[in-house]
């Protein structure tokens, strides 16, 4: 059986070379391992993707009510440099002493020291964002907004006291359109699970924009991989273009398996969102013509897309889907 096949295999090559340590994906395929067996691996849970081009090797837990491997920190690469993270931790850890009356670092702040993607990257905070339960003077530097954490959705993070997982995304997520929520919403999925947004967001105490919100979260995935497939679904939802799987196994025409982001299994279409941050040279280019071109010797319709694409013409992006699900 092939080692694509077997990603305990793949997993025990990177040990046995490289450690158990974060190791760089470059230096995994140097050794021979090809991308799709490091797909397979770490969609089996024996690899783990703690920032985007490294690689940790063991099982990384399970997405709490499913059994599926949980991917720790699967987007921390769309956090902001370590510098100003810890930057902003003292500075939030500051904000906290000042302010005092059960505040808590909260919103854009907990998404930046917790490794969340924000849904937008004009989010990124340029000044601590802060909970309170009830107004009071004037901090420099802070946002602060009027509202209570419950005791069940706080964390410590670093010293500092901060809304968790499910609470941060729901903030974030808040009066916001489907595509930039998910973004979040499904990054905090992978981390807590499903279940752990929907008890908190019982727990708000604020009552508008809960249809929305409750939208977001039943369409919300924890097996995305990505603020692109996240942002994608969105739009999908929107178009009213449903009906897929994702991050789905198929067979091209070299009888392997492959995993691909969308697929519509009856229709035979394949859509691919296509951050191109996995091509680090003119090999993988090259490599990844050849998977297109064996899914699509085996009858397979493949439409793909960019970030810039979905962003400045999702309507193009959507039609083309719809051409291909409907030929």
């Amino acid at each position: 059986m092939p080692a694509r096949h077997r990603p305990q295999v793949t997993a025990d090559v990177v040990r046995a070379h490289l450690g158990p340590d974060q190791v760089a994906v470059a230096d995994v395929l140097a050794f021979g391992v090809t991308p799709g067996q490091l797909r397979a691996a770490v969609a089996a849970g024996t690899l783990a993707r703690p920032r985007r081009g490294f690689l940790t090797v063991g099982t990384v837990g399970t997405v709490p009510g499913t059994g599926r491997p949980a991917r720790t920190d699967p987007w921390a690469g769309d956090s902001l440099a370590p510098e100003i993270r810890r930057a902003h931790i003292r500075d939030a850890r500051a904000a906290l002493l000042d302010l005092g009356d059960d505040s808590v670092v909260s919103h854009a702040s907990t998404a930046l020291l917790q490794g969340l993607p924000f849904p937008l990257p004009q989010d990124a905070p340029t000044a601590v964002w802060v909970t309170a339960p009830r107004h009071g003077r004037i901090v420099a530097g802070t946002h602060r907004r009027l509202g209570l954490v419950p005791e069940e959705d706080r964390t410590e993070v670093e010293g500092g006291l901060c809304s968790g997982i499910a609470r941060t995304a729901l903030d974030l997520a808040r009066r916001r359109r489907l595509p930039p929520s998910l973004v979040v919403l499904d990054a905090a999925a992978a981390r807590v699970g499903r279940d752990a947004l929907w008890r908190a967001a019982d727990r708000m105490t604020w009552k508008r924009d809960l249809r929305a919100l409750h939208t977001a979260l039943a369409v919300t995935d924890p097996s995305s991989e990505s603020p692109l497939e996240s942002s994608s679904r969105g739009v999908m939802v929107l178009a009213g273009i449903g009906a897929h799987e994702l991050q789905a196994w198929v067979h091209g025409s070299d009888g392997l398996p492959d995993r691909v982001d969308f697929l519509w299994r009856d229709k035979r279409v394949i859509g691919e969102a296509d951050g191109w941050v996995k091509y680090r040279d003119i090999d993988d280019v090259r490599a990844e013509k050849r998977r297109e071109d064996a899914l699509r010797q085996a009858g397979f319709i493949v439409v793909r897309w960019t970030w810039d694409e979905l962003r400045r013409h999702p309507e193009r992006v959507m039609a083309r889907l719809r051409q291909a699900i409907n030929a």
